[in-house]
């Protein structure tokens, strides 16, 4: 049930390619166990997560091309930020350009797109995996880097995820109707 302190509900979309992160990235917010094992979302997953005074609905879409191309426009409707979610390998940052596209064009002006460069665990001997500032450079959008695979990261994550909501309302506020 939701308490009375809680006030702003907000809709979150995890977009991304298959098999970065966004799934273990709404187990993270959700405080969900989080496992190693590779299952592809199959349309979405949503969850609804509780903290501070928001109630966030937490949209996670198949990464699949056929979701990306067929529903994702759809699924951005009404959304208050979106976490475009990478890998953090070249190849992978950029086929997420378009992805920062499609989400430009669907979304409010005012709605945050935002890049969450995962996996920075991965280094590698060969650098195949972007630094965040390389990745943001790249995407053109603000960016943060995480290991969502790292339960201690949780934190982190609603700590971008309150500011950017802090944002959103404070405009919506100002707004004239």
């Amino acid at each position: 049930m939701l308490s009375s302190d809680i006030s702003n509900l907000a809709k979150i979309s995890l977009i991304g390619h298959p098999a970065v992160g966004k799934t273990t990235i709404l187990k993270l917010i959700s405080q969900k166990i989080i496992n190693r094992i590779y299952l592809p979302t199959q349309g979405f997953d949503l969850n609804t997560v509780e903290f501070d005074n928001f109630r966030l609905k937490v949209w996670d879409f198949g990464g699949q091309k056929a979701y990306l191309n067929m529903y994702l426009h759809s699924y951005l409707l009404g959304t208050d930020i979106v976490l475009i979610v990478t890998d953090s390998t070249e190849q992978n940052v950029l086929s997420s350009r378009k992805l920062i596209n499609i989400a430009k064009k669907t979304v409010d002006n005012d709605c945050p797109i935002i890049a969450i460069a995962n996996k920075q665990d991965l280094i590698d001997k060969d650098n195949k995996v972007l630094q965040v500032e390389k990745v943001s450079d790249m995407l053109d959008v603000k960016t943060y880097g995480l290991t969502a695979i790292d339960p201690q990261e949780r934190n982190k994550l609603l700590d971008i995820i309150k500011k950017e909501l802090d944002k959103v309302i404070s405009r919506k506020e100002g707004k004239v109707i």
